[in-house]
């Protein structure tokens, strides 16, 4: 998905070496992620372009620039050195926090550990799923409705893969919505939430998988163990389709 053509803030002083730098907030051109620093040692959280709350921050509640890297700082889980995940990286150039990442081997995150912090998210709650809700009521091109346009030659083959990009597009922003939603909620309640909201009536079985993929990164919970116990609270066609998904992607591990 596109990403901010602004990746920095404007330029402040470095508290350890007095120089002016810019506080990284996005990927550099032909990156997909960027480090964000602790405020304290030179751990830090590997932020991919695509990860799914970013991609809902910023394409399902329209955030960007500082108003997007500020969202980022306050839904992160704290450091365990004792400081928090900032962009400026408690101003400190980033110079200087490789110089303490010499002495301290300050390292990423792993990769399996979550980064964010579902108590925090819960400010964005109600935006997203209004957002959930909106674009359940919104008349959009799907896949069938696009390739039925090109074969009847209502569009051209331009046309058709313009509309391919920007259904692409919608998809990723609503899927981002969903798993950020689903680990606000939580591994006890994100399901029956769902299903009160009539979620998967209206998406189907897609919805209870990015659940249990948003509850993953969340709290570390196995897809395939979250999906194996939820299937059997529902039958019929979404049963189905939640063991179908389990055996196509276990057969593929």
């Amino acid at each position: 998905m596109p990403d901010e053509l602004n990746s920095t803030l404007e330029k402040i002083k470095c508290l350890l070496c007095g120089q002016d730098y810019e506080p990284v907030i996005g990927p550099e051109e032909g990156q997909t992620s960027y480090p964000i620093y602790s405020t304290l040692g030179a751990t830090c959280v590997i932020m991919k372009s695509g990860n799914p709350v970013r991609v809902a921050l910023k394409h399902a509640l329209g955030l960007d620039g500082k108003e997007l890297a500020q969202a980022i700082e306050d839904a992160l889980v704290d450091c365990p050195t004792g400081g928090v995940f900032a962009h400026d990286a408690g101003e400190r150039c980033s110079a200087c926090v490789k110089k303490v990442d010499a002495e301290t081997r300050g390292k990423p995150i792993p990769k399996s550990a979550a980064i964010w912090n579902p108590e925090k998210l819960k400010a964005w709650e109600s935006k997203l799923l209004a957002y959930i809700l909106e674009k359940l009521e919104t008349k959009e091109d799907t896949l069938h409705s696009l390739i039925e346009k090109f074969e009847s030659g209502n569009i051209a083959a331009d046309e058709y893969m313009i509309g391919l990009d920007a259904m692409q597009y919608r998809e990723a922003a609503q899927i981002a919505a969903i798993q950020t939603w689903g680990m606000i909620q939580g591994p006890g309640d994100a399901f029956r939430a769902a299903e009160e909201l009539e979620l998967v009536e209206r998406y189907g079985a897609r919805i209870i998988v990015c659940i249990a993929q948003g509850l993953e990164m969340s709290s570390g919970m196995s897809v395939l163990n979250t999906l194996s116990r939820e299937a059997n609270n529902w039958d019929g066609p979404i049963q189905k389709e939640i063991k179908t998904y389990i055996a196509k992607t276990a057969g593929g591990h």
